[in-house]
């Protein structure tokens, strides 16, 4: 098999990736790799603990599908097993376990959102069952043997538990070598991972030196800050934006984005050529010479090119443009401005439930009940929480109740 010259392998898979363990370890591999034709293993593990996979997500899984354009072997492993246990790093206490039933539902869910951007026949698709299941009691007490208490004590995570006097289950100081035997079990060249993953990783490392094998090359991804432009992106934070979510969703939450985050997302979210990028981010640090909004490189337009982006990857060209246009038509309101009502509220923060009660004149509990069943979107992002706090500034609001009910809401000001 013939692949690209490694400088060009290495540009594309470098691109968004905070560290390396060791760069010219992998300019070896690809080196030995162009020579004999023979495919680098790149594996990423993910463990489902939940049922979607939202952008946070794709940054290392994108990583794996540059691997696989450039024709190298990507195995996606489902951490079945693993998943039982849950994943320690970055928790202030345990998880709650998983069963064997819970998992393989989430997974299924995984499977078909991830194949959105790999190619399903091309990929390894593999999941640690099928060696944990079948391990003897000896089996695991020889993993438990390749590592140290004092060592697992080296996690800031576990540190801070055991200094704090919450509990450390001994399958938690079990994770990091059973990550690392995945290593070991697929016969990897390279693993994938946010930074956040950098001692289970590296566990991987060990693990392989240990049973005979070359170390792995690990490269980490940074971690992606969410639609609050503080968090990582997170289900629990309520900052993501899901790769189920509707197209429009989708593009009106990219939209809604910190500008100090286009330029990041850019590099980690989408392929857009890196010179057009570096264009972008010169523009942004240059607001004032790009003031007309028909220019290109103003900040709106900055950004929709960026939704379109991700819209597109995920949803296809069709739905990408079609959100677009449900954006300038919902949000910006360019077509019919004068049909929407304006709506004066009397605060300047509410809850969704109440703001909807308010401007579109429904009883609260009906005001409810439409949030639940999905039907308002606010600022074209749909809200799922009547609970959801909503925050009246300066600017207009737009809010849409159904499918033909729309209102620009602004705080009274006398």
């Amino acid at each position: 098999m013939s692949f690209p010259d490694i400088e060009y392998q290495m540009k594309m898979i470098m691109r968004g990736v905070e560290e390396i363990i060791h760069e010219e370890e992998m300019r070896v591999r690809l080196r030995k790799s162009l020579d004999t034709g023979v495919p680098l293993r790149i594996k990423l593990g993910v463990d489902p603990t939940a049922s979607d996979i939202h952008l946070g997500h794709m940054v290392t899984i994108r990583k794996l599908k540059h691997f696989q354009e450039l024709g190298h072997t990507s195995i996606f492993l489902i951490g079945d097993f693993t998943a039982r246990i849950g994943d320690p790093t970055e928790r202030s206490d345990a998880r709650m376990r998983l069963t064997k039933e819970q998992v393989w539902e989430h997974a299924a869910t995984f499977k078909s959102q991830v194949f959105r951007i790999l190619d399903e026949e091309k990929t390894e698709l593999r999941n640690n069952g099928e060696w944990f299941d079948n391990m003897t009691f000896a089996d695991c007490l020889d993993l438990a043997y390749r590592s140290t208490v004092a060592r697992m004590l080296e996690r800031n995570d576990f540190e801070k538990r055991y200094k704090e006097g919450n509990p450390i289950s001994i399958t938690e100081f079990l994770y990091p070598l059973m990550q690392g035997y995945d290593s070991v079990a697929l016969k990897c060249d390279v693993e994938l991972g946010g930074t956040d993953q950098k001692f289970n990783l590296l566990a991987g490392r060990d693990l392989q030196i240990q049973h005979g094998r070359p170390p792995q090359i690990v490269m980490m991804t940074p971690l992606i800050e969410g639609l609050d432009g503080s968090k990582k992106m997170s289900k629990t934070e309520g900052n993501y934006i899901a790769v189920d979510d509707a197209p429009e969703d989708m593009f009106g939450k990219t939209m809604s984005i910190k500008d100090d985050l286009i330029v990041k997302y850019f590099n980690l979210l989408t392929d857009v050529d890196d010179d057009e990028i570096r264009r972008c981010g010169q523009a942004l640090n240059e607001i004032e010479k790009h003031q007309d909004p028909d220019d290109p490189y103003h900040p709106m337009q900055i950004k929709k090119v960026l939704a379109r982006s991700i819209v597109k990857e995920y949803k296809g060209s069709d739905a990408a443009a079609m959100a677009e246009a449900h954006f300038e038509r919902v949000v910006q309101r360019r077509e019919t401005p004068k049909d929407v009502p304006l709506v004066y509220v009397n605060l300047p923060r509410m809850l969704a439930y109440e703001v909807v009660s308010q401007c579109a004149s429904t009883s609260k509990a009906e005001a409810r009940r439409l949030i639940v069943q999905g039907a308002v979107r606010i600022d074209g992002i749909r809200v799922s929480d009547p609970m959801t706090e909503v925050d009246f500034g300066v600017d207009e609001k737009g809010l849409q109740v159904g499918k033909r009910k729309f209102y620009r809401l602004t705080l009274k000001t006398e």
